[in-house]
């Protein structure tokens, strides 16, 4: 595993899943030889295109086939995969790409209107544009043409646009074309992800083969199979690809151990509701708004889920009330499983702690898995601290990232030589961890909001906003939500001269409408003459959390 790339450890092991459901799209299930093949299509069809081992590749793509396949065709012809989430909008879709230095770019058809007129500025190489009918059974397929499809702008192609179709070519086409190309070292950069680092501002973490390999090939262990009982298994893959829960062990985990991805692009609790009713899975991973909206969705008042075999909880809190709520909800439905919380972040991939099976405890984040160790300590320090005292957080595992792309200040302060000689991540996380090894979760001492699972960076939200000069300083902080957990809310103070009135509010909800994912958009704006400051003149931004907090509290 760590001596082979993502697409050969899932080529070697497809070898022994003959013709096992690799993904479920809306009905339509492609076998492991079938995706394979597409596969290697997709790679012939991307050196054709131009595209090599030197390039970075943006996925900017919702969970459909394309992502699955794009991601191993590029890993194939050693490129880099940089992922970001599909409703960016395109200051920020660019500012990603000119980050991560990529100019090839797969897009889904529908979303490439806004991005034109940048990309075309910014002389981006190559544009894929996908489009669900790629994908769709036939007769889905039809219908979509004839409803939604008629409203999306036909892709009409050049040497640099080309349309999904083009670039993987029909079947039998383009096998092994991209052979000859070097491979992408197993331990080098093969994944970009996005996150707010240990500080809450961006960052892109690279991660290597090896790290997803690592911990996909740990998937039946932590559902509690053997590896060797994962036929009939499904997974609904609805956690977003460009986030590293999602993308391993939604994705990877699955595509490793020969369990079916079933595939859902929108990232909600109906279509949850919707996918577990028709497709009865085995297995589930969401963040906690999707449970509590599963609990109120009425299609799934009398809906029969004794198909559930194991439920994961990760990306966000989960509340004791929630977790009781959730778990009688599953008993009342026929399920024999509970919910199972976890924790985990980019910079080691994704999860690194788990509840154990049939030894959750309430409250807690679980244990540390195989092969990986937690520990807490005094926060800036490496000073070690006893059984339920509580501090800073620290990982030692064999998934911890390469670094911070061109960020090395940032890289020393997140990865930490110990007394023990070992490189531990200091996550940025408060909590503590009692004898028997169970971690609890406490509060991040990183400034990051958690929107639907979603990270929010206030620091964005606040650069964007400082753009107005009718701003003269400005503060976002996370409000308590009763459906996604938290929402924005901006403290503003008002440039000399301008009125704190809805047109100045407007005028700033349209800036971040145009520049920040839809999930940063402050949802309320609070007008101040000055905003609180700390001792040494720093805004101080957990004043100011606190009293969004309280005024949310009914």
């Amino acid at each position: 595993m760590d001596d082979c790339t993502m697409f050969e450890l899932v080529r070697n092991r497809a070898e022994a899943y003959g013709d096992r459901i690799a993904m479920d799209f809306l009905g339509r299930r492609i076998g492991f030889p079938a995706f394979l093949a597409d596969v290697e299509r997709t790679a012939a069809g991307l050196v054709r295109a131009g595209v090599g081992p030197d390039d970075v590749v943006t996925l900017c793509l919702p969970n459909t086939p394309h992502a699955v396949v794009a991601f191993y065709a590029a890993n194939r012809i050693g490129c880099i995969l940089n992922m970001v989430h599909p409703l960016s909008p395109p200051e920020e879709l660019m500012r990603s790409m000119h980050g991560a230095r990529s100019r090839v770019l797969v897009i889904l058809d529908a979303f490439l209107p806004k991005h034109r007129a940048r990309l075309a500025q910014d002389g981006v190489r190559l544009v894929v544009a996908c489009s669900l009918q790629d994908y769709l059974p036939k007769v889905k397929g039809v219908l979509f043409g004839l409803t939604t499809g008629r409203k999306i702008p036909k892709v009409a192609e050049t040497p640099s646009l080309l349309r999904w179709r083009s670039l993987a070519g029909p079947e039998g086409e383009g096998a092994h074309a991209g052979a000859s190309l070097r491979r992408i070292e197993p331990r080098g950069p093969a994944v970009y992800l996005h996150s707010g680092g240990t500080t809450g501002s961006p960052k892109t973490v690279m991660l290597s083969s090896m790290n997803f390999n690592l911990l996909a090939a740990a998937g039946p262990a932590l559902i509690g199979i053997d590896e060797s009982a994962t036929a009939g298994h499904s997974m609904v893959s609805i956690l977003p690809f460009f986030h590293g829960f999602g993308l391993c062990m939604g994705m990877h985990a699955m595509m490793v151990n020969g369990i079916t991805a079933i595939l859902v692009p929108k990232f909600n609790a109906e279509e949850l509701a919707r996918v577990v009713r028709r497709s009865r899975p085995t297995l589930m991973a969401g963040v906690p708004t999707l449970f509590d909206g599963m609990i109120a969705n009425p299609l799934l008042r009398k809906a029969d889920l004794s198909s559930l075999f194991a439920v994961f909880c990760g990306g966000d809190t989960l509340t004791v009330d929630l977790k009781e709520r959730f778990d009688a909800f599953l008993a009342e439905h026929g399920a024999a499983c509970r919910l199972r919380e976890g924790y985990g972040l980019t910079e080691t991939v994704t999860v690194c702690c788990l509840n154990p099976v049939g030894a959750d405890r309430a409250g807690t984040v679980g244990t540390p898995l195989a092969g990986m160790r937690m520990s807490v300590v005094e926060p800036g320090t490496t000073r070690l601290l006893p059984p339920g005292e509580p501090g800073e957080l620290c990982v030692n595992a064999p998934t911890t990232m390469i670094g911070y792309l061109d960020d090395p200040e940032a890289t020393a302060a997140a990865l930490w030589t110990h007394p023990d000689g070992l490189v531990w991540v200091h996550t940025g996380d408060f909590g503590s961890m009692d004898a028997d090894g169970y971690v609890r979760f406490l509060q991040r001492l990183k400034r990051i909001i958690k929107v639907s699972g979603v990270p929010v960076f206030p620091s964005q939200v606040e650069d964007t906003v400082m753009g107005l000069a009718e701003v003269a300083a400005c503060c976002a902080v996370p409000v308590p939500d009763p459906h996604r957990v938290h929402t924005v809310r901006l403290y503003a103070v008002p440039a000399p001269g301008e009125a704190a009135d809805d047109a100045l509010r407007e005028r700033i909800v349209a800036r971040c409408k145009e520049n920040l994912i839809i999930y940063a958009v402050p949802t309320s704006i609070v007008f101040r003459d000055a905003l609180p400051r700390t001792l040494i003149g720093k805004t101080d931004a957990a004043a100011l959390e606190r009293e969004a907090a309280q005024e949310a509290t009914p």
